[in-house]
């Protein structure tokens, strides 16, 4: 698990912290989605992703979510694109599906591995066994991609009693034909959230843009940065750099993090060919050092960082004696809230064999909108 380390602050990097929060950029567009679950994950990007249920050739997944609003009707279900997992383009496909929805006999955090255990009241199959199509998708300009595209629609609509309840979502998957074949279970990249026991919340890096090599290198430098939220009431930013400046005994090099409010465009006055991505109201050294090939693995401890700020970051390197700099690409966040506790959604799943009478259960679920 994620434990806080103390660091010393000074009285400058306290007030230029505090300054940065209160001027970062908080706006987001609203959804149109009737329903969204996880609901905190409606304009955030997932800490994950996941190719079930639509990625696999013969499954079973059940998903349960808390809250759904009584009286409400639903008319299909949908997935979104996972923006940070992947780049460029992902095949779309063909699924035979059924689904399910009923309304559970327990909560989400009490699902059982047994799949008619958590399939209770009110049961309808909202899509008969039948062939839909699942798009081609691409890479979003920015997370969290703006809307769920991967849509399966039923043909008779749920209504969800005026008691509402836990909506249980029971989807089958008999085949698919894929650009593999016909029964392929194939990488899809679906957005999806991992949701953790004790309240603590991870949020993944945007990567774009790109970085600028190491003196005497022609690899381009990157970073990938994911910040925590933690229960203690702290924050950690965990930072990874590859192809930066490297270091040694005889000649130490290290990271550093720069955070900022907006997208930068700015040069490093001494090497043109490197950009600021970063506004930059703030650097920090990373503790540690950076290894002999140029890579960094650490953690930077934080005060409590208040939840949808979006960060525009970047990462880079320097040696001690020469000053040789390396700067990544850029990276951008949203600083999330704590989970919601009892974990309100749970997956339910058997990713080999729709025939299946049970399936392992997680935390981690995919990202899913309700029409």
């Amino acid at each position: 698990g994620k434990t806080c380390r103390p660091r010393l602050w000074t009285t400058m990097q306290k007030r230029s912290l505090s300054f940065l929060w209160l001027t970062l950029a908080t706006a987001h567009a609203a959804h149109a989605q009737q329903f969204v679950s996880p609901s905190e994950r409606r304009a955030l990007e997932g800490s994950s992703y996941t190719h079930y249920p639509l990625g696999r050739a013969s499954a079973r997944v059940q998903t349960l979510h808390d809250g759904l609003p009584g009286g409400a009707w639903i008319a299909a279900h949908a997935y979104r694109r996972d923006a940070v997992g992947t780049r460029g383009h992902v095949a779309g496909l063909s699924c035979e599906l059924q689904v399910t929805l009923s309304i559970a006999p327990h909560a989400a955090a009490s699902a059982s591995p047994s799949f008619a255990a958590n399939r209770g009241s009110h049961a309808v199959v909202v899509l008969p066994r039948q062939v839909i199509s699942i798009p081609a998708t691409a890479r979003p300009s920015l997370d969290p991609a703006p809307i769920f595209e991967v849509v399966v629609p039923y043909m008779t609509p749920y209504h969800v009693p005026p008691s509402g309840g836990t909506l249980c979502v029971d989807v089958e998957v008999f085949g698919n034909t894929t650009n593999a074949g016909a029964d392929q279970n194939v990488s899809i990249y679906l957005d999806a959230h991992q949701q953790f026991a004790d309240g603590r919340a991870r949020q993944r890096g945007f990567r774009l843009r790109q970085g600028c090599p190491a003196p005497g290198s022609a690899a381009l430098c990157y970073a990938n940065v994911d910040v925590w939220s933690l229960p203690s009431g702290g924050s950690e930013i965990d930072v990874s750099i590859r192809n930066g400046v490297g270091g040694a005994a005889a000649t130490a090099a290290r990271g550093f993090l720069l955070l900022g409010n907006h997208l930068g465009t700015r040069a490093w006055p001494l090497r043109t060919d490197c950009p600021f991505h970063s506004s930059a109201e703030v650097w920090f050294a990373l503790p540690g050092s950076m290894t002999a090939s140029g890579a960094y693995d650490g953690t930077l401890a934080l005060p409590s960082l208040p939840p949808g700020l979006r960060l525009w970051c970047q990462a880079g390197s320097v040696a001690l004696s020469s000053v040789a700099m390396s700067f990544s690409d850029a990276v951008t966040l949203v600083t999330p809230r704590l989970g919601p506790l009892p974990r309100p959604c749970m997956r339910i799943a058997n990713g080999v064999d729709v025939a299946a009478a049970t399936g392992a259960v997680s935390a981690s679920v995919p990202v899913m909108a309700f029409f």
